[in-house]
């Protein structure tokens, strides 16, 4: 984290977006667009988790870490890591993800 840009305090990880392996596989120019903005949508959200759901999240689902080598790179408890990926999972899902709301009247 210490060699990633900041912004504002928090990690800008925009530039990552650019270079995912779910861009690596589109070849149609509209289908490489929705995936950049899907991809910068979730990285500004990833950097606006806390640190430790942060770490967890950019070393279990972008490095591919498992749960068990995230515990030993952080120096924290695998129920620590869990706990952490779990409640950066939810955060994402509702910021990524919010529940649709059905407009007009209801009895």
């Amino acid at each position: 984290m210490a060699r990633t840009p900041h912004r504002d305090g928090r990690p800008e990880l925009g530039r990552a977006a650019f270079d995912t392996a779910a861009l690596q596989a589109l070849t149609d120019p509209a289908d490489l667009i929705d995936q950049i903005a899907e991809s910068l949508e979730m990285f500004t959200a990833i950097s606006r988790l806390p640190p430790s759901q942060l770490d967890v999240m950019v070393l279990r689902r972008l490095c591919g870490f498992t749960p068990e080598t995230v515990s030993a790179l952080l120096g924290t408890s695998l129920a620590a890591v869990r706990s952490d990926e779990r409640h950066a999972t939810r955060f994402l899902e509702s910021v990524l993800c919010p529940p649709h709301t059905i407009e007009g009247n209801t009895p």
